[in-house]
């Protein structure tokens, strides 16, 4: 819907055109109309939901750039104000995507996005042999459960079905082993050249397709994988003889596995995928500190200003019809406070002893790629930052209820927090850990006190409703009043900012996934490799006494080689506290043996 409301602003303060981008005047104090004026020109139409890669993200781009440039701020990019990346961010099916079962010589013939499509994680090729239906395709050996026990995959297509004998639900006992990723790693791993998925009849969902989607976790499986429709399921059941529903069920009741090693069904699978890649942009400015020895270390102050764009991956709108997804609270809201700031600092720069970095991050929603990138691609020496302050969601402050992350990882945080609330105008709730869903979990992966601004979800997002006129901007105006304070005082207090490791996070973290075992490695999504990146390594963990170091990629755990993460998960089944593992890493493109003594959770 057209927001008649904004076009007479835009005649008045905003002006597009292939040429220039005007800004609008707004004052040098924390003001929630000139919050308004950046956030209702973020999250217009005409922006079309800012998605990474997209003509209308850049217009976003060149807008913080000015701005930044209208403060006289300098630039921190590695081209002016911008550092340039490059992200992956759509797949497309080129010729020969194809699927071909035969049962006793008689075919079944498969439509390409009617009755199969290729995953998102599936390596391109072609495999042909032998079909074997696998159930879940889940091995839990901790369960006393695996649909394996019985059936040999290799050299053979596996068919598996989604989920788990408990269903889609997101609690269920059989933890990440129900992700299909996983499943593939699993498949592949017992020797299977290829695999199929589909959803079971006894499956409460949608009878539809995986989405052909990048997965920065897990780019390339290893080999071709397709999933097909519940519909075509049934049919290559039927032409054997046997019922899918009745199988399923007793699976499900039983929690027992039932795997058919089937008589004379052959598949053949072409996949082939073409990765999108685009260009995208941080966009990065500085101001200076006046100290002479303290305005060496840098506040990083940041905020996302990418979004879903159209729709498509990451929307919850119940259609699934291309709309646009303005994005006004997630994160038009902290970018507009990162301007906001950035004027309202500019102003201060006499009283200014640290020095303030300014990035708007693109990329998050696909995976934290724009604060990835930066961390290990600084345009300032990663040394010197001393804090970094990220705001994301902060446009609907509700009951004055405020939600911080990483209070846990410096000491100072929490007695300066308390004391700017002293009046108890915010209820505060405090988040110790460093790892989150935002832009400053990069940072915190690279030992850096972190703060993360967030006023909690809502009905709205993800979805197109999230638009300007909902923004509480009186509340934003409150929020970024308390966040202006913690940077005065980290820029302004010669007090050491001292960073603490957050105990026990990862080990939480470990748990919900129900591995045995503990190793310590945190994952890098930012790139695609082949093999399982890590960004670090947590303090005391067996990876760290290993020998293990941030950039290193895993390829091969045990005797397990090591595409992406799920086979690495799946590589640390088998094992138990106290067991040696031999982990072979890239290092600098060199092969290195390592050591590694696994921990317990």
């Amino acid at each position: 819907m057209k927001k008649f409301k904004f076009l007479s602003y835009l005649l008045l303060f905003v002006f597009i055109s292939c040429s220039s981008i005007k800004i609008p005047e707004t004052s040098f104090q924390i003001d929630q109309n000139d919050i308004y004026k950046h956030l209702s020109f973020l999250a217009s139409d005409e922006l079309k939901g800012r998605g990474t890669g997209t003509p209308e993200i850049d217009i976003a781009a060149e807008y913080i750039a000015k701005y930044f440039k209208s403060l006289s701020l300098t630039p921190k990019g590695s081209s002016g104000y911008f550092q340039n990346f490059k992200v992956t961010t759509d797949l497309e099916l080129l010729k020969n995507n194809s699927l071909l079962i035969t049962i006793n010589n008689d075919p079944i013939q498969f439509e390409l996005k009617k009755d199969f499509q290729p995953t998102g994680f599936s390596a391109n090729g072609t495999v042909e042999g032998d079909l074997v239906f696998v159930g879940y395709g889940i091995e839990a050996e901790d369960l006393g459960y695996s649909d394996y026990a019985n059936i040999d995959v290799k050299d053979k297509i596996a068919l598996i079905m989604r989920y788990s004998p408990e269903g889609d639900k997101p609690d269920t006992k059989f933890g990440f082993k129900v992700q299909s990723n996983f499943k593939v790693s699993v498949a592949k791993n017992k020797g299977a050249k290829g695999v199929i998925l589909f959803t079971g009849p006894n499956t409460v969902e949608n009878d539809k397709l995986i989405s052909l989607v990048p997965d920065p976790a897990a780019m390339n499986a290893g080999i071709p994988v397709v999933s097909i429709s519940t519909e075509k399921a049934n049919e290559i059941f039927e032409k054997i003889g046997k019922k899918l529903l009745d199988i399923q069920k007793e699976i499900d009741s039983t929690q027992s596995p039932k795997a058919i090693e089937f008589e004379n069904v052959k598949a053949k699978l072409q996949v082939n995928l073409k990765p999108i890649i685009k260009n995208a942009r941080n966009v990065i400015a500085f101001l200076e500190g006046n100290d002479p020895v303290l305005k060496k270390e840098i506040v990083v102050l940041g905020a996302h200003y990418d979004h879903l764009g159209m729709g498509g991956r990451g929307s919850l709108a119940s259609s699934k019809e291309p709309q646009i997804h303005n994005g006004a609270d997630d994160n038009a809201s902290g970018t507009s406070g990162l301007l906001e700031l950035a004027e309202y600092f500019a102003s201060k720069r006499n009283e200014l002893k640290r020095s303030i970095l300014f990035i708007a991050f693109s990329g998050e929603e696909l995976g934290l790629l724009g604060s990835k990138f930066f961390v290990d691609n600084p345009t300032v020496p990663l040394e010197n930052i001393v804090a970094m302050i990220n705001m994301d969601m902060i446009g609907r402050l509700n009951e004055n209820k405020l939600t911080i992350y990483g209070t846990g990882t410096s000491p100072k945080w929490k007695p300066l927090l308390n004391e700017l609330n002293s009046d108890s105008t915010f209820k505060y709730n405090f988040i110790d850990g460093g790892f989150g869903p935002s832009d400053h979990s990069s940072f915190y992966s690279k030992n850096i006190p972190v703060l993360f601004f967030f006023t909690g979800t809502h009905q709205d997002y993800h979805k197109p409703s999230d638009d300007y006129d909902k923004i509480n901007y009186s509340g934003m105006e409150m929020v970024l009043n308390l966040v202006s304070k913690v940077i005065y005082d980290l820029t302004t207090n010669t007090e050491k900012i001292e960073f603490t490791k957050v105990q026990g996070e990862s080990q939480q973290q470990g748990r919900r996934m129900n591995i045995r075992v503990y190793v310590g490695t945190i994952p890098d999504y930012s790139e695609q490799v082949e093999g399982f990146k890590i960004a670090g390594v947590n303090d005391g963990s067996p990876a760290e006494k290993a020998g293990l170091k941030a950039g290193d990629v895993i390829i091969k755990f045990g005797d397990k080689t090591v595409k992406n993460i799920y086979d690495y998960m799946y590589a640390m089944q088998g094992y138990k506290p106290g067991d040696i593992v031999e982990v072979i890493v890239l290092r600098d493109g060199q092969e290195l043996k390592l050591s590694l003594t696994l921990g317990s959770r």
